[in-house]
C-alpha cells in the first residue's frame, strides 16, 4: 500500500503571495484539521531571534514578517482514477 492510499490528507501552507508549500499528511481530515489548527495557533515562548524585552518580535523590526495572512489549509489528494498497478 502507497503512503498516497495510507495518507491521502494534505495541509498546506499558503503565503499571501500565492505560494503554496505541503507541509503535513494525514491519514484523516479531522487529524489534518487538527495539525493546521496548532500551526495557526501563535506560539508561546522566545525565538531565538529575540532578543529580550522590546527585541524584534515585539517591535516588529524592519523588514520582518509580521503576523500576516498566511493560512493553513487541509486538502485532500487527488487520486487517478483507474489505477492499474
Amino acid at each position: 500500500m502507497s503512503e498516497t492510499s495510507t495518507l491521502p490528507w494534505l495541509v498546506i501552507r499558503q503565503d499571501e503571495d500565492g505560494g503554496r508549500y505541503r507541509v503535513g499528511r494525514c491519514a484523516t481530515r479531522v487529524e489534518a484539521q487538527r495539525l493546521a489548527e496548532r500551526l495557526r495557533a501563535p506560539r508561546s515562548g522566545v525565538r531565538p531571534d529575540d532578543t529580550g524585552p522590546g527585541g524584534p518580535s515585539e517591535t516588529g523590526a524592519a523588514g520582518a514578517p509580521e503576523a500576516g495572512p498566511t493560512r493553513y489549509l487541509v486538502e485532500r489528494l487527488e487520486q487517478p482514477s483507474g489505477g492499474a498497478a
